[in-house]
C-alpha cells in the first residue's frame, strides 16, 4: 500500500504519522474520548485540505489486515500496523447544528488486542501525530465536515471527532 492513493472520489496524500511521545503513557494519562483532529484549506490549492489527526494507540499492536483494503492508505510505510480509511460521505447526527451534518469519514486504523472498553489497568499508549492532505476530485461530492475515528480491528472499539474547516469571517 502507498502513502498515496484515490479513494471514494478523493486523492489521499499522507505527509507523516509520527509516535511524539518518548517513553509509554500509562492509561490513567489518556484521553478516554475521541482522536484530536483538525482541518483547514491548503493555501493556494483549490479543493485541498490539511488534517491532523493526534491519536492514543495501545503500545501492544499486531500486524493489521483491513477489512477493505481498497480503502485505505499505510500510515507506517507499509509496515503494516497502522492505516488511514476513507469510507466516503455519511450523514452524522451532530448537536453541532442539531441535525445531521454531510461528513467525509476517515478512521484511523490498527490492531490490537487490547480492549479498549475494558483495559487492564496496566495498558500502555503511545500518542500519534498523523498528517495528510486530501484533494477532492470531481466525483467526491460535497461535505460540510470530516468525522475522524479511531478503530482498533481487534475487538472493533470505534471512537470519534467530528469538525469542520475554520471560516474567513
Amino acid at each position: 500500500m502507498s502513502t498515496q492513493k484515490s479513494i471514494n472520489g478523493i486523492n489521499i496524500q499522507v505527509s507523516f504519522c509520527n509516535q511524539i511521545n518518548c517513553q509509554p503513557i500509562p492509561l490513567d494519562q489518556i484521553s478516554k474520548g475521541a482522536p484530536l483532529a483538525n482541518v483547514y484549506a491548503k493555501e493556494g490549492v483549490a479543493n485541498t485540505y490539511t488534517v491532523n489527526i493526534v491519536s492514543h494507540v495501545p503500545t501492544q499492536l499486531n500486524i493489521d489486515t483491513p477489512p477493505d483494503p481498497n480503502v485505505v492508505v499505510s500510515l507506517d510505510n507499509n509496515a503494516g500496523y497502522l492505516y488511514l480509511a476513507y469510507n466516503g460521505i455519511q450523514a452524522v447526527n451532530t448537536p453541532i447544528n442539531q441535525g445531521n451534518v454531510n461528513c467525509r469519514v476517515f478512521w484511523f486504523e490498527y490492531n490490537s488486542s487490547v480492549d479498549l472498553d475494558n483495559p487492564p489497568a496496566d495498558t500502555q499508549f503511545n500518542l500519534y501525530h498523523t498528517q495528510f492532505d486530501y484533494t477532492i476530485e470531481q466525483a467526491g461530492g460535497n461535505a460540510e465536515a470530516i468525522f475522524v475515528q479511531e478503530r482498533n480491528d481487534d475487538p472493533e472499539t470505534d471512537r470519534g471527532t467530528v469538525t469542520t474547516p475554520a471560516k474567513d469571517d
